[in-house]
């Protein structure tokens, strides 16, 4: 059986009080931290201006890969940096195998 690409997505709203300027500046730290992490082929993060959910998307080159990452997030600093911005009742994570897709040109 040939590995498949894994999608990870996670929505989220900010803790009351933090601004977007905040989320910001520990994105970017979180970022360099997921740029560095094997399996990892693209990230983005998004929101809806409507309900404010943030939707960060993830691509990895396997569930394994997706699997490590998520066990070292909760011990990992900026991880935790990022996680005290975040309303952790809003948080929802799923994670779905890729079926068809074309290459990210952006």
């Amino acid at each position: 059986m040939t590995q498949q690409n894994v999608v990870e997505i996670v929505q989220f709203k900010l803790t009351s009080g933090v601004s977007e300027s905040d989320l910001m500046v520990a994105n970017e730290a979180f970022q360099a931290w997921v740029q560095q992490q094997p399996g990892l082929l693209y990230r983005s993060l998004a929101k809806d201006s409507e309900s404010l959910i943030y939707t960060d998307i993830i691509y990895w080159e396997s569930m394994a890969h997706a699997k490590a990452v998520s066990d070292a997030f909760p011990s990992t600093e900026v991880c935790q940096q990022l996680t005290q911005l975040i309303d952790r009742s809003s948080v929802g994570i799923t994670h779905h195998t890729i079926v068809s897709q074309s290459a990210c040109t952006g």
